[in-house]
């Protein structure tokens, strides 16, 4: 899995590539971008929010749950020397108790939460 920043489009606005897709960051204008696409902390809000709904959905079709729909709001609600992220689930369908409690359970093995839960070692190169 490979995401590359492909090039400034203009003031701070980049082009990603990440397989076919391009997708485009920017920051706000306060911060002196053009606000002209998601910064990428709400990149990071995306990639937890999707997951989750993703994970979710999968578990349910495996094991018949009735669960139509997922909406996922993520917030970062500390970033410094501690970091935090509130996340809240609305499940819609005709779902019991026990089916709820088991969605909620796998909405914390979803690959995304596991990989900011545990952080990440990251290292750097300078490349030619």
């Amino acid at each position: 899995m490979s995401v590359e920043s492909t090039h400034l489009l203009k003031k701070l606005a980049f082009e990603i590539k990440t397989r076919e897709f391009l997708v485009k960051s920017d920051v706000t204008t306060q911060l002196g971008g053009d606000n002209s696409a998601p910064d990428p902390h709400q990149y990071l809000e995306v990639a937890l929010a999707s997951c989750t709904a993703i994970t979710m959905m999968m578990y349910a079709k495996r094991k018949a749950i009735p669960l139509e729909d997922v909406n996922v709001t993520i917030n970062i609600t500390a970033e410094g020397e501690v970091n935090a992220i509130s996340r809240e689930i609305k499940l819609i369908g005709n779902l019991t108790q026990e089916q709820k409690d088991s969605l909620m359970v796998i909405a914390d093995k979803c690959p995304i939460h596991k990989f900011i839960s545990r952080g990440a070692l990251i290292t750097s190169s300078l490349k030619d």
